[in-house]
């Protein structure tokens, strides 16, 4: 990531629009006794920059990502997961021998579905050699997973969360928003001849084996879909006939059943892979040189982030901030299925250790605040993000007036140490994902006007 761009002074041009005194925002530093507080607004002209974002700690998540979208205004994107199995839930001391092997599939709940679903893709899940470290914090680039042998694909597989699928063999109902994939018998084979030991031990099951990798075998798609590890319908499921020719069944969920704090807690050990090709336009823009582009690509899943450079705030200790207003507006052709609008996006500012984190204010929370349709037939959606405690801070001091950040999650540090899906803003938990948002914004040098990213600023001078 580029760390080092112009700053831009730009000299406050304001005109008087009232003369009483404000009981909003910064209101409570204005003197009791001042009869000459003059109220001014102004629009500023930022310096915004987009730039290749940094990769993320993706590890112990519940949520997960996987498949590919390859869109000609982003370029492909791909999202992989690596995973641990939980020892066999339950191992009947009758059953491990001899037994007759029937069929071994992989099922996967998921949540929902970002991109275009009507596109098929093809998935493969291999073994993986080297265990996960629960102790250990991994990121979305890591490659010490690599894909060991292959255990089973999925072809021409499209994500319908309305079909249902069989759970077990005493299952007549079905499960919906389940991924199905059916594995070699030889994995079931495998893990039945580890023992009873083996089998009853969490630490021996998993030096024996460590996990599985799942992923898009090739480069087509357009959709991602949340994969939900921590789901209790999540596992692998061995069929089998035991020495009696009964029909046994042993399952291995994808979370691991540990003691927290005196309570059973099931947790996902894994690991969300991130991997990016950005479009020839997208990196353009990244390697353009200049300190504002008219058009910025806001990228999920550590592919590209917008550095805005607010105005130097003048009359510092002076003013009482009344309300700031960061106005972004997306552009987002609307033929496009993977360009999805997000609810929020976020503003976010490096703190003490050098992570990108939400205002200490509290500011920075974009909610659509309306949509429409451009000349081009476009969809048009607009954020407004309310910054006045933050200007507030800035105008007085209390805090340094440096680079902002928009993006649509909590973004790891500078070294890819921390990245917080959760935030708590005004005693309201908000959940920021991993989502592969793809949003195309206007900056202020767009060519319409009404598009323009600007900061709008009502103050009131003390004298």
């Amino acid at each position: 990531m580029k760390k080092s761009y112009l700053f831009t002074l730009i000299t406050l041009l304001a005109f008087i629009s009232s003369c009483k005194k404000d009981t909003s925002i910064g209101a409570d530093i204005l003197p009791t006794d001042d009869l000459l507080n003059l109220k001014f607004s102004d629009t500023f002209t930022l310096n915004v920059k987009t730039l290749e974002d940094t990769f993320l700690r993706t590890d112990k998540l519940a949520k997960n990502y996987l498949g590919v979208i390859n869109d000609p205004v982003f370029g492909l994107q791909k999202s992989s997961i690596v995973f641990e199995l939980d020892r066999p839930s339950t191992v009947l001391d009758d059953t491990l021998g001899p037994f007759t092997l029937d069929s071994v599939v992989l099922l996967l709940k998921y949540n929902s579905i970002y991109g275009d679903s009507t596109v098929a893709q093809s998935f493969e899940v291999s073994t993986i050699n080297n265990k996960i470290d629960e102790n250990i914090a991994y990121y979305s680039n890591n490659s010490a997973f690599p894909a060991g042998s292959s255990i089973g694909t999925l072809s021409s597989y499209t994500f319908q969360p309305s079909n249902k699928v069989i759970m077990s063999r005493t299952d007549t109902v079905g499960t919906a928003s389940i991924m199905r994939i059916p594995l070699n018998a030889s994995i079931g084979t495998t893990i039945l001849n580890l023992g009873q030991n083996t089998l009853r031990d969490s630490t021996l099951f998993k030096n024996a084996f460590p996990g599985l990798r799942i992923e898009n075998a090739s480069n087509a798609g357009k959709c991602m879909a949340e994969m939900d590890l921590g789901s209790g319908n999540s596992s692998m499921v061995i069929y089998y006939k035991d020495k009696h020719n009964n029909q046994k069944e042993m399952r291995l969920f994808t979370s691991i059943y540990r003691v927290k704090n005196g309570s059973l807690v099931a947790t996902p050990n894994g690991i969300n892979l991130f991997s990016n090709t950005l479009s020839a336009a997208v990196q353009n823009v990244i390697n353009s040189g200049q300190v504002s582009d008219s058009i910025n690509y806001i990228l999920g899943q550590g592919g590209t982030t917008v550095k805005i450079s607010l105005p130097t705030v003048l009359n510092q200790g002076n003013i009482a901030v009344n309300k700031a207003e960061l106005v972004v507006t997306q552009i987002t052709p609307n033929s496009i299925k993977e360009f999805e609008t997000p609810n929020f996006i976020l503003l976010l500012k490096r703190n003490a250790s050098g992570y990108l984190d939400i205002l200490n204010s509290s500011d920075g929370i974009g909610l659509i605040d309306s949509t429409g349709i451009d000349n081009f037939g476009n969809t048009i959606s607009r954020y407004k993000i309310n910054i006045s405690k933050y200007i507030q801070n800035v105008s007085r001091g209390m805090e340094a007036n440096t680079d902002l950040y928009i993006a649509t999650y909590r973004s790891g540090g500078i070294d890819g140490t921390v990245n917080s899906l959760n935030a708590t803003i005004n005693s309201n938990t908000i959940n920021f994902g991993y989502t592969p948002y793809r949003v195309t914004i206007a900056g202020p040098n767009y060519a319409d006007s009404r598009y323009k990213m600007k900061l709008n600023l009502t103050y009131t001078v003390i004298e």
